[in-house]
């Protein structure tokens, strides 16, 4: 294969310490798990995200799972070089077109992110959808929640957001329509367990 000829390395795995022995497997692993993360993320961002499925009554949506696939090409490269370090074979090529990677993903990245969060928010509103604020656990780093009845939109404390959406997921899961009695006979239930 074209990524392992070339020139021989000075090292080789073999006449590794046992530490930097240690440190390249364990990194070598990270790099795998960082790739099928983005690999699954990307899954997850296009099924859920960007083909909306309209018999759910509660979608919690993440914009920036789809285009993670333009970061992809980082931790493979890296794996790539890798293993040509583990096989005794030069990898500068490698690295060069690993930063590549990096100056073009993270872009591409950034500008996806940014055309799937008004595409998502579109296509919800399209099909029914309404932004429900009350729900989304920390203003910054939490999901958009949308939900199909706009009455499901109650005003709720922080504490009983991750309640609710188990709740709303169940509901989903189970295909059942959830009613407003019923959600504020659950937040009303949550809050006094919780002593609120």
């Amino acid at each position: 294969m074209l990524f392992f000829r070339g020139k021989e390395s000075e090292g080789n795995f073999s006449d590794f310490e046992l530490n930097k022995k240690v440190i390249i497997c364990l990194t070598f692993i990270l790099l795998l798990l960082l790739a099928y993360g983005y690999m699954y993320g990307t899954y997850v961002g296009v099924k859920n995200h960007l083909i909306i499925n309209d018999e759910l009554y509660y979608i919690s949506e993440v914009g920036y799972l789809a285009p993670a696939i333009f970061l992809v090409p980082f931790p493979i490269i890296a794996i790539i070089g890798g293993v040509q370090k583990l096989l005794g074979k030069e990898n500068n090529k490698t690295a060069k077109h690993l930063i590549k990677s990096l100056l073009y993903g993270v872009p591409l990245y950034v500008v996806f992110s940014i055309i799937c969060s008004f595409y998502i928010e579109a296509n919800l509103k399209n099909h029914g959808y309404t932004y429900c604020s009350w729900y989304k656990f920390s203003p910054t780093r939490s999901p958009d929640v949308w939900l199909k009845n706009s009455e499901l939109c109650l005003k709720v404390h922080h504490y009983v957001v991750l309640d609710v959406e188990e709740w709303f997921e169940w509901h989903n899961e189970q295909g059942i329509e959830p009613q407003l009695d019923e959600l504020k006979a659950f937040i009303a239930k949550t809050n006094k367990e919780q002593g609120r």
